[in-house]
């Protein structure tokens, strides 16, 4: 409706309202008043104009498509699909509409036979735009396998559509295929060079790459776009610290700071940086600016505890850790600093205790577990180090180090069966090097796989002291 008809049929609306009078519209009407106040995001007035015209209108599709997505718009999917049964002509719509509310029920086998029906009905000509569609769902619905499916069918008939790129390398990022995320991102790149998000996330899958030269460089593309996008400076100073830069981080922060004085974040940043140098006196007087700046936090005593510990400073760091617990009584990170204070004093049963109370309610923690193992180890209880490690290796399977020392609690405490069935997991470059650390300083190059876990299960059983290997 052209602009001048909209407004005529807008002022018939509010004049009736303010005369307490029902006017009457046609159901097209109804409609464009609906997605007129929509616009205005005064969603209230649309829902009386979408609930007035079905009162008139029952059954008209264009309004019951509108109402379900409103009540989509609120969560209530199992309402929406109710209010889409009557409807038995096509729409497509509403065919989006009950996709989406089937899988954010999780009802995924009827999500994905609409989205065959929908397919098999709409025109070739408009195919890649429906998988686009289906695709936008599915992200929405954190189905990103799926996602990936549609948009790259999508662009095979379209193969510039920034949006499904973008959204494609969104995918690519949430199921962890951070190259194939790279890929797509640098194709929007290529369609549109300037595109300012675009090299955000490019420099932010870098560095979740560890890929740090590349990610400064897109950072930087991105800032010849907006030089004054503190928070892109900062992501390109923490990629300097991270790739061995961090002078030049920390000249950046300390600019940043100048200009920024009320971002105390950066005063973190900066204690980061200077950490990273093990530059901890001046780590530590970055904090103290911060309290000065802001106030103190539970993030401050805990990092400032920290900064005290590597200096072996456990006065101090206790001090710290007391002070953030009688503000934050319930912290996993001062709790977590207090142990590692009292596994370097040498006091294991008291780090072990406090790990275990954090162990309770942090079961999938890798780092607590890892430090249950190894104060286990320290106070010689393998069994349950062994036990500990377990749970690490089935965090992170394809973990070495936590195979190597898996092995070696086996090891220790001759445990023929369990010590055969972890080196089974070992690759022959892997048996080779859990056989040059007991065997030191012998050579396994002339050894296959047979001779290497012979050799291996005769060391256990000569019960090499475990407590005397470095791992």
């Amino acid at each position: 409706m052209a602009e001048k008809n909209i407004s005529t049929l807008v002022k018939r609306y509010e004049e009736a309202q303010e005369s307490g009078k029902n006017a009457y519209f046609d159901a097209d009407e109804f409609s464009e008043l609906a997605d007129y106040y929509d616009g205005l995001e005064d969603l209230e007035t649309a829902r009386t104009i979408i609930n007035s015209g079905l009162a008139i209108h029952p059954g008209n599709t264009p309004l019951l498509v509108k109402k379900a997505k409103l009540a989509v718009y609120d969560g209530e999917y199992d309402k929406a699909l109710q209010l889409l049964q009557s409807s038995t002509e096509y729409d497509f719509d509403l065919y989006l509409l009950r996709i989406e509310c089937h899988l954010q029920l999780g009802q995924y086998e009827k999500a994905y036979r609409l989205s065959e029906e929908l397919l098999e009905k709409e025109e070739d000509e408009s195919i890649d735009n429906i998988f686009a569609e289906l695709g936008f769902l599915h992200v929405e619905a954190d189905c990103f396998k799926e996602a990936i499916l549609y948009f790259e069918e999508s662009l095979k008939a379209n193969a510039g559509n920034i949006d499904v790129l973008s959204d494609l390398a969104y995918a690519y990022e949430m199921v962890g295929n951070i190259d194939e995320a790279i890929a797509t991102t640098n194709k929007i790149l290529d369609l549109e060079p300037y595109t300012y998000e675009a090299w955000i996330n490019l420099g932010k899958l870098y560095s979740m790459n560890e890929d740090y030269e590349r990610a400064i460089d897109a950072f930087d593309f991105a800032l010849t776009v907006n030089d004054a996008d503190s928070n892109i400076i900062k992501l390109k100073a923490h990629c300097l610290s991270l790739s061995g830069r961090a002078m030049e981080a920390i000249d950046i922060f300390n600019d940043l700071l100048l200009s920024n004085p009320d971002d105390t974040s950066i005063c973190f940043l900066l204690a980061e940086c200077y950490q990273s140098l093990e530059m901890y006196d001046e780590a530590l007087a970055s904090l103290d600016l911060y309290e000065m700046l802001d106030s103190e936090s539970e993030e401050l005593f805990a990092k400032r505890a920290h900064l005290y510990l590597l200096k072996d400073d456990y006065d101090r760091a206790t001090l710290a850790i007391q002070k953030g617990l009688e503000k934050s009584p319930d912290s996993l990170d001062l709790r977590m600093v207090s142990a590692e204070v009292a596994f370097k004093q040498g006091l294991y049963d008291m780090a072990k205790n406090i790990y275990l109370k954090l162990y309770e309610f942090n079961r999938d923690d890798f780092f607590l577990i890892d430090k249950l193992a190894i104060v286990s180890i320290k106070v010689e209880n393998y069994r349950e180090a062994a036990s500990y490690t377990e749970k690490l290796l089935d965090m992170d399977p394809n973990n070495m180090s936590i195979k190597v020392r898996l092995a070696l609690l086996y090891f220790e405490i001759d445990d023929k069966d369990e010590f055969n069935a972890i080196l089974d997991q070992f690759t022959d470059k892997e048996l080779s090097s859990l056989f040059q650390l007991i065997y030191t300083p012998q050579s396994s190059n002339y050894f296959d796989r047979d001779m290497l876990i012979s050799y291996l299960n005769k060391a256990r059983e000569t019960r090499t002291l475990f407590k005397n290997l470095k791992y």
